[in-house]
């Protein structure tokens, strides 16, 4: 989705240049308006994340073990597992991702195939890479045998990684793997990136979001009257951001300013994963089932999307849900509920499909095709990482980090929470949207752009203590 609206992009060595501007998804639920907000007690929000509680449920979770003991559960679990209606056979049929990724990328279908066998491949490799203090990031063709592409810093691969690489390559002869020696490492350039947005909300920018591509960081921040678009642009961003020309923290560095009075350029979207959740006069959608350390199951969806406590159910009455933790944070954008019904592992990738979960995603990479569904459209479709760390900030929440950005938006308010996924592998919940420019012709021409967002599916451990169920 292209902005609309007036934005400054600052960029060091590049001219600044006014081009259309730009968003967390949560629906209304009585209006069907989209406005970003929902209810209830953000509670303690800071860095590290939000385990606060839940006003509108009035749950409490004490002991931070994620697990609410103070809510009286129902007093049985429910064994629902109600029959789908009639669905068409392709529904079924595991490749009807394939079949979205061969169109998508205008691949034949044996073609598709083979880009996603090597990508499943090298995903693996990417998260033991992950791991890794000197890794940047990976990025992958967008046709197979293509180009594959691991970034270190100072072109550090570790021994076992090189090993790794090399299997790879015996394996996919015509494939190619490049290693390119980076200035940074991820832990460098998200250093970076919180350096620079202190600065800026010490001087008053809001919505203040990075994201990160290679050594590069791309900036956005809600612009402040005294820094409107009519100042002249010659070494202004140096002057917000206190920089010299010399400065490490200023080199491959774009700063994008969408106006003040303008809409925030980062915006959240507001049992089976796939499903309505609702409260407050809002709704949401669930991702995937999970089941907490203690061996205790429920649903996730995104914590921004508060005071939701009621599923949506299919063959039965709708029943409640019972809030347990969120984390708004270094995770990213992540909270589960109980049900105290049989949640399995499955979810819904289209209105009348539900698919199992045999797998979650972990390695990420720029040019990885995941797929999405959209609840609130009925749709199901696909797409590709775009940027692989990305931190937003949406108004009236602490800073979320480890998110990632898709090539475009498709994404849709009610939708926050929702699944991305690719078939059988859980990848993601949907969070929002954020404006992400892309330079062209020598960095003269920008072309500015509404992203999809989704904290990664893999974080659910460190962020809730819980994981998605799988068969």
């Amino acid at each position: 989705m292209k902005l609309t609206a007036a934005i400054a992009i600052l960029s060091l060595g590049l001219s600044a240049v006014s081009t259309p501007a730009s968003a967390a998804l949560i629906r209304g639920g009585n209006n069907g308006n989209d406005n970003g907000q929902g209810s209830g007690n953000n509670g303690n929000n800071g860095n590290n994340g939000n385990n606060g509680n839940n006003g509108n449920n009035g749950n409490n979770e004490p002991d931070g073990d994620g697990v609410d003991t103070s809510v009286t559960p129902p007093t049985a679990v429910n064994d629902h597992s109600p029959p789908l209606p009639p669905i068409d056979e392709e529904d079924l049929d595991p490749a009807v991702d394939t079949r979205a990724t061969a169109e998508l990328l205008g691949l034949s279908l044996d073609d598709a195939k083979l880009l996603m066998e090597q990508q499943e491949e090298f995903s693996a490799l990417v998260a033991e890479m992950e791991t890794d203090n000197l890794f940047l990031q990976a990025e992958m063709p967008l046709e197979p045998n293509g180009e594959f592409v691991v970034k270190y810093k100072n072109g550090n691969v570790p021994p076992k990684r090189q090993q790794g690489i090399d299997n790879f390559k015996s394996k996919n002869k015509q494939a190619e793997v490049k290693t390119v020696a980076s200035k940074l490492s991820l832990k460098d350039a998200e250093g970076r990136g919180e350096r620079l947005m202190k600065k800026l909300e010490q001087k008053s920018f809001t919505n203040v979001s990075y994201s990160i591509d290679g050594d590069a960081l791309e900036l956005l921040a809600k612009d402040v009257p005294r820094y409107g678009p009519e100042r002249q642009r010659q070494g202004q961003m140096k002057q917000i951001l206190d920089l010299t020309i010399d400065d490490p923290d200023a080199e491959d560095l774009t700063l994008v300013l969408t106006e003040f009075e303008e809409e925030d350029p980062t915006q959240p979207l507001h049992t089976y994963g796939g499903r309505k959740i609702s409260g407050g006069g809002y709704q949401c959608t669930t991702a995937f089932s999970v089941m907490h350390s203690s061996g205790a199951t429920g649903v996730a969806t995104a914590a921004h999307c508060q005071g939701m406590n009621w599923y949506d159910a299919i063959g039965e009455a709708d029943y409640r849900t019972y809030w347990q933790k969120q984390h708004a944070g270094s995770y990213g954008d992540l909270e589960w509920h109980r049900t105290y019904h049989t949640d399995r592992a499955e979810y819904y990738a289209r209105p009348s499909t539900r698919w199992p979960v045999r797998s979650i995603a972990s390695g990420i990479s720029k040019g990885q095709v995941v797929c999405g569904y959209s609840r609130m459209q009925g749709e199901r479709d696909c797409d590709y990482v775009h940027k692989t760390s990305v931190s937003v900030q949406y108004s009236g929440w602490p800073r979320m980090y480890s998110l990632v950005a898709m090539k475009g938006m498709m994404m849709v308010g009610g939708d926050s929470g929702g699944p991305w996924s690719y078939y059988d592998k859980a990848f993601g919940v949907v969070s929002g949207g954020m404006v992400i420019c892309d330079s062209s012709f020598l960095g003269i021409q920008w072309d500015c752009y509404w992203r999809d967002t989704w904290s990664r599916a893999s974080l659910m451990g460190p962020a809730l203590g819980v994981q998605v169920l799988t068969q």
